[in-house]
């Protein structure tokens, strides 16, 4: 009985090292833009009424998608210049599992928008990734992006 314990113990232990090499590489990142887009006839650019926030994570292996997180939002300048939420957020997760669950919300954040995203994965998904289930980041109304504690 003792010596089975310690081995679901080293099994449980080595998923928990060798989890996130099991579900492949990693990608993620963040892609800004500004709403609408601007057309070449535009005057020079100055910052823009509006911006666009994309982040994205994901773990695969060539060929297959293991897991997947996606946020979109878009906030746009009120009359004291603070950036203030036009459309979304928008989040969604998936895994080859199945769909995950995502939520996301966005506020306010003195002249910037502050977006908090929860992203559970199916199944022990959560546990094998090695990340955190809830993060946080904002926007500016230049269009910067910046990482933010939950």
């Amino acid at each position: 009985m003792k010596r089975r314990a310690w081995n679901v113990l080293a099994v449980g232990f080595a998923l928990w090292i060798f989890g996130p090499v099991l579900l492949g590489g990693s990608t993620s990142g963040v892609e800004l833009g500004n709403w609408p887009p601007p057309q070449l006839s535009d005057q020079p650019p100055g910052s823009p009424s509006c911006v666009t926030a994309h982040t994205y994570d994901s773990r695969s292996w060539p060929g297959v998608r293991m897991l997947r997180s996606d946020v979109w939002v878009i906030g746009c300048k009120d009359m004291l210049g603070h950036l203030r939420i036009a459309s979304g957020p928008t989040c969604a997760a998936t895994s080859f599992l199945g769909p995950g669950t995502a939520t996301c919300t966005a506020t306010p954040d003195g002249d910037r928008l502050r977006v908090v995203v929860h992203i559970s994965y199916p199944f022990v998904l959560d546990w094998l990734s090695g990340r955190p289930s809830t993060t946080a980041w904002t926007v500016s109304p230049d269009g910067g992006w910046f990482a933010a504690n939950p």
